[in-house]
């Protein structure tokens, strides 16, 4: 304009501005708003402030929104209802919900009228906090506004998140009562709700019945509905609908399919699916087709290999992956147990250049995925540091439940896995500890815990209780306790008659409500199978119960156990690291989730032509089955196992011993206090019965059983004597 000698205006200013929000310029937007507008000596009015702050909002700049939304009266702009829904919006997209629930708040303060849009960006900003956007739903007509479709697909999206799926048909079947025809955009909100209830049935009820045509979204919910179900059929007539319907198939839609029929043991039809869509194209991600391999446990190295090598020539290729990709990438890595300094180093180079971009849950899966073959040195401290600045950031009273539900489990896997590598530091811990201990006090306070019983019927002689096969309270604190579990009764759940869950809640009555708690398993930090008996930690309070979530992902909780296995292990065996993997039964071998176990050789023994060894066992990780898939892995199965030994040997094994010989002895553990508490138990009569028909192959052995017969003396597994050589034997 000064070229051509004329004067910008106000009005081309502020068409300047609007152009620039299109575009989400938004520091070319506020240099014109603050800077060349005064010079120019053209005053900002509303128009100009309310495309700033739409600029901002498109930006990602909630925090500048803000800022400028203040600074407003002194510019002798009035704030209108356009300014503070820019500014509602650009905190909802932050998911800053507290800060567009009191702009709303301020408008009539300032005497400004909120409208349809201000309450639907304040209901889109509450995400998982569905109480908050059912109670502003509520509040609309009585601002004399109506609610629309945006403002119920909205809520709806925040029952979806929050897991309330009840809610969320509830409304969708209101809708029409409130004058509201449901679109396209409630159709998929809702299923993904019912998806996340694992409510498949009712998906695929509003996928078949709604008269919308549905789209790409609509049939990838269903499908993970499906997946979720268990129902791998289903999922594969939905993707193969698709094109009829004019949707056309995705990634998403074939990950979803292949991870139910790998839900259903269906890995035949899965790796159809993947090579089907490695064919059309579909794999856009570098990470799908590792993802894939990894998810069916695929074992061909040849196309490991292949998918590996490419994944890292895209690597090298670009250095703008998403952190999604990433994070895929090293879980699948490891998972396959996929070993290639170069690829390694790849993914560390552009994850450290990505940091601050991952989520939690992704960056429990960088951490998990590299901790299996050793973290890099720099990725490891750069990884701690970020979830190290993100927790002191966290305030559980500011965070929707659904959030901090999933940034809890994130932190506890991060802990996890930077304790298996070894480099664990204290600063990530002494932070993950004060978090976790302000999540345990705030459920405590919500959840009306009173003060628990303390000194319950403890027993001082545990052999007797398990002779008499009920389970007994050994160590009883006051917000923390170890119980002796007999064999055939339960931890909590549906398999069998006698529960553990049951007989805590008798003793402790109404006054400890984690104990109905079942997303927290009902207080228990650990589980044993049902035939096997032994020590189970439990938390009274859920202070007590995170605090030992810390301590167990951090190896803080010894768990140590006696086991007789078949044949004769060699007394230089001191550890089984293998992966397992679990399917119709638990697999141990290069592939599945990093799983370690320590060993020590008791004793070799005899019984009539068959051979035995007396273990003991402290494990590193807790897989499922662990135990007894590792001793299979390395030929040397525990005895009374019919799950990881041949049918015959089985029948032989069960005049033996009735049941699987496994014995958790010795739980060790911190109390509220810090001190050290340490719980021991004999083995039961059951097992005695079948110890005593050893012979030891020579005195040593033969010491090593009549020792823990006599049930007196038990010790840490760090200080089990193992047999000291071959000669010994």
């Amino acid at each position: 304009m000064p070229r051509s000698r004329l004067s910008p205006t106000a009005f081309s200013c502020n068409a300047a501005l609007k152009a620039l929000q299109k575009g989400a310029q938004w520091q070319m937007a506020l240099v014109l708003l603050l800077c060349k507008m005064p010079n120019l000596r053209q005053a900002p009015d509303e128009i100009s402030f309310s495309a700033t702050i739409s600029a901002c909002e498109k930006g990602g700049q909630w925090q500048l929104a803000l800022h400028l939304l203040s600074e407003m009266p002194e510019a002798q702009a009035i704030p209108n209802t356009i300014t503070y829904n820019a500014a509602m919006s650009a905190c909802e997209k932050a998911g800053k919900w507290q800060f567009a629930l009191a702009l709303l708040d301020d408008m009539p303060e300032r005497k400004v009228r909120a409208d349809e849009i201000s309450y639907n960006a304040a209901i889109s900003a509450c995400d998982g906090e569905w109480q908050l956007a059912l109670h502003l739903l509520s509040t609309i007509p009585r601002a004399r506004l109506r609610p629309d479709v945006i403002s119920c697909s909205a809520t709806i999206s925040a029952f979806e998140k929050a897991g309330q799926w009840q809610l969320a048909l509830r409304l969708l079947s209101d809708m029409p009562l409130l004058g509201v025809v449901p679109d396209r955009i409630c159709y998929n909100a809702a299923i993904s709700a019912f998806e996340k209830g694992g409510k498949w049935q009712l998906a695929l009820g509003i996928l078949l019945l709604v008269f919308l045509e549905p789209n790409e979204i609509t049939y990838n919910a269903a499908i993970s509905a499906c997946e979720k179900g268990a129902h791998w059929q289903l999922a594969v007539l939905l993707l193969r609908r698709m094109p009829e319907t004019r949707a056309n198939p995705d990634e998403i839609s074939y990950k979803a399919s292949i991870s139910a029929c790998d839900r259903c043991w269906q890995e035949d039809h899965g790796l159809e699916l993947l090579w089907e869509m490695q064919e059309l194209g579909k794999a856009a991600s570098a990470s799908t087709i590792p993802w894939a391999l990894a998810r069916l446990g695929v074992s061909d190295r040849v196309a490991v290999d292949a998918a590996f090598e490419e994944a890292l020539s895209r690597l090298r290729v670009s250095s703008c992956h998403p952190p999604e990709e990433l994070a895929s990438l090293a879980w699948a890595s490891a998972v396959l147990g996929v070993k290639s300094a170069e690829f390694s180093e790849a993914l560390a180079r552009q994850a450290l250049q990505r940091m601050r971009d991952f989520s939690v849950d992704e960056l429990l899966l960088v951490a998990w995925g590299t901790a299996a073959f050793g973290l890099d040195a720099e990725l490891s401290s750069e990884l701690q540091n970020e979830v190290t600045a993100r927790l002191d950031k966290f305030d559980v009273r500011n965070c929707p439940e659904s959030v901090w539900k999933s940034f809890v489990e994130a932190t506890l896997g991060v802990v996890w896995a930077c304790n298996f590598a070894g480099v664990l530091s204290n600063l990530l811990l002494m932070s993950v500890r004060r978090v976790m201990r302000q999540i345990g006090r705030a459920l405590d306070a919500t959840k009306g815990a009173g003060t628990p019983p303390r000194g319950i019927l403890v027993q001082e002689n545990a052999w007797n209780a398990l002779s008499q096969s009920e389970p007994q309270v050994l160590l009883d604190l006051c917000d923390r306790l170890v119980v002796l579990k007999p064999p055939n009764w339960e931890v909590a759940g549906s398999t069998a008659e006698l529960q553990l869950l049951s007989y805590l809640k008798m003793l402790l009555g109404s006054s400890v409500p984690i104990l109905c708690d079942v997303e927290r398993g009902h207080g228990f930090l650990h589980r044993l199978d049902v035939p096997s008996s032994g020590l189970i930690l439990a938390a009274k309070t859920y202070e007590a119960y995170y605090d030992l979530q810390v301590q167990l992902s951090a190896g803080e909780i010894a768990r140590d156990y006696v086991v007789l296995c078949h044949g004769w292990v060699p007394p230089t065996r001191s550890s089984i690291d293998a992966r397992t993997r679990l399917k119709v039964k638990t697999r141990a071998g290069g592939q599945g989730k990093p799983a370690r176990t320590q060993l020590k050789v008791l004793a070799h023994a005899t019984h009539e032509a068959d051979s035995f060894s007396l273990l003991a066992i402290r494990i590193a990780t807790g897989r499922r089955h662990q135990i007894r898939s590792h001793c299979s892995h390395i030929g040397h199965p525990t005895v009374s196992d019919g799950k990881y030994t041949a049918p015959p040997t089985f029948e032989s094994d069960l005049s033996l011993c009735g049941r699987n010989f496994l014995h958790r002895y010795r739980l060790a553990f911190n109390d509220a206090t810090g001190e050290c508490r340490e719980v021991l138990a004999a083995i039961p009569e059951d097992l005695g019965e079948a110890l005593r028909q050893m012979k030891g192959k020579n005195t040593g052995s033969a010491g090593a059983v009549q020792f823990w017969l006599s049930g007196v003396g038990l010790r840490d597994w760090a200080d089990s004597e193992r047999l000291k050589n071959q000669w010994d034997c």
